[in-house]
Order: structure tokens, then sequence, then C-alpha cells
């Protein structure tokens, strides 16, 4: 009986979820049970002391957040150093190789990238730019903790036409993600200056077909472009999620991605001097 009814109760389910309306609460249903789910993870995590406010892993160690009753998005994978971390050799990279004056980061959602850039680039100011009032809010409590607010200038929405009027000092570079308004304000013919400066772009094909080979055809003639590529986690590298079941580690450190996306760090083929 047990049997017949669990068979009627599968058909009956793969029946409904072929209607859109229905397939959308469930998908909305068990992000809602992710999101309770990594709650308690947290809490869980924290009273452990595995989960505290500074960051332990990646070029931004010691990174430090306010506590997680103030609200900043990917926190658990910030600190835990799995944000993200396709980046992390580019940034070490540059960290050994450049002294940038100016780092305009467009696109700062809380700070992140910008207090850790400037953290790690000692000598750089930073612009950050950023559309929301609380994430600017945010960026500018986290560069007071972590003692880098007179080197951050934060600013609200990013135009090409305000790009443009930067006269940023060389070498800069500029850090951008800004889901797909890359299109307007990535543009060398709009902003003259960004054929001289290093470039990380997060691309967003994903959201708008065309625009890594639109950013591609912009910079190929003054840039060398390096391709990056979002990946999965190498789960042995951080012991935090060791314990966890699967469903728990997605609940933690799953990044809400559509697709794969990727990214370009586009370099100068004459680049000014380090």
């Amino acid at each position: 009986m047990k049997g017949y009814i669990r068979l009627m109760i599968d058909k009956l389910t793969l029946q409904l979820l072929h209607f859109r309306m229905f397939n959308r609460t469930v998908s909305f249903i068990a992000y809602q049970q992710r999101r309770v789910m990594r709650r308690r993870l947290e809490d869980q995590l924290c009273k452990a002391g595995l989960y505290g406010d500074e960051v332990v892993q990646g070029p931004f160690l010691g990174l430090r957040y306010p506590p997680p009753e103030q609200w900043a998005s990917c926190r658990f994978e910030k600190i835990n150093g799995t944000y993200e971390h396709e980046l992390h050799p580019l940034i070490t990279r540059l960290v050994q190789e450049k002294h940038y004056r100016m780092i305009i980061n467009v696109g700062a959602a809380e700070g992140f990238f910008s207090v850790g850039l400037a953290k790690v680039f000692p000598d750089a100011k930073l612009i950050a730019y950023e559309a929301k009032e609380e994430n600017i809010a945010f960026c500018d409590n986290l560069a007071r903790i972590n003692q880098v607010a007179d080197r951050v200038t934060t600013r609200g929405f990013c135009t090409a036409e305000l790009l443009a009027a930067e006269t940023p000092s060389a070498p800069v570079l500029v850090w951008m993600d800004i889901d797909t308004g890359e299109r307007a304000v990535l543009d060398p013919v709009a902003v003259p200056w960004l054929r001289n400066a290093d470039i990380v772009v997060e691309l967003h094909d994903c959201l708008e077909p065309g625009l890594t080979e639109l950013i591609r055809s912009r910079f190929v003639s003054t840039h060398e472009i390096e391709q990056i590529t979002n990946s999965g986690l190498d789960y042995k590298n951080y012991p935090v999620l060791r314990n966890l079941l699967f469903t728990e580690i997605y609940a933690l450190v799953g990044e809400d991605r559509r697709g794969l996306q990727d990214w370009f760090f586009m370099r100068p083929k004459s680049s000014p001097s380090t």
C-alpha cells in the first residue's frame, strides 16, 4: 500500500512540475529552505568557534568584518576564502608584481574587494563606485574597521561619463562587477584612459549573451587578455566543510550563479611602469 501511495505521489508531482507556476513555487521554497539551513549552520559553526569575523583564507587573510548581525552578501564564503576563489591566484600575482597608485572598483557591493585590495596594496588610493546606499554605508564601515578609510572613497552609481572624468594616477587597476553594465561602462572610446589601465572584469553572458566577445573586441588591440572561468571548490582546502553533508556545503558556499561565468584580466600591451 505504501509503495502504491508513493508511486501515485511521484506521478502527480512529476506532472505538476511541468506547470511553470508550480515549478517556480517549488524552486522558491527550496531556496528558502537553503537559507534557513545556512543560518542554522552558521550559528552552529559560530558557537563551535569555526566561524568568526575575520577572513581566514585567501589573499585578504585577516580582513575583519562586523558581526554577522549586520548582513553582508556571501559573508560565510568571504570569511572562509571560497568566494570567487578562482581570482585568488591572480590577486596574489598582482600583489607580487604590481604597485598600483590607484584602484577603481566599479560595483563595490559591501566593499569586500575595495577594502581587501586597499589592505594588500597599501600605497594605493581606492575609489569604490556602488549604486546602493546601504552597501556604501557597509563599505565605509568596513574600511574603518580595517583602518583604510583614509584611502577608500565611496561614490554612487557609475556611468561611462563619470568614469571618463576620473584622472587616475598610473599604474591603475580597474576592478569591475556590474551585472551586464560592463557593456555601457567598460568602453575605451567613451573612457580613453582605460587603454592604459589593468582591468579585471566579471563577465555576464549568462545574463546577456555576447558580452564576453564584445568586451574582448574592445580591448584585443590594446591589451593582453587572460580569461578565467569559475570552477568548483577543492573541498580538502576548506577544513570547515569537512564534516558537513553536500546539501549543507551547498547552502553555505553556493554563490547563486545562473551558469558558468568568466572574468577577464586585461593588461596593456605597452604597460606603464609598475
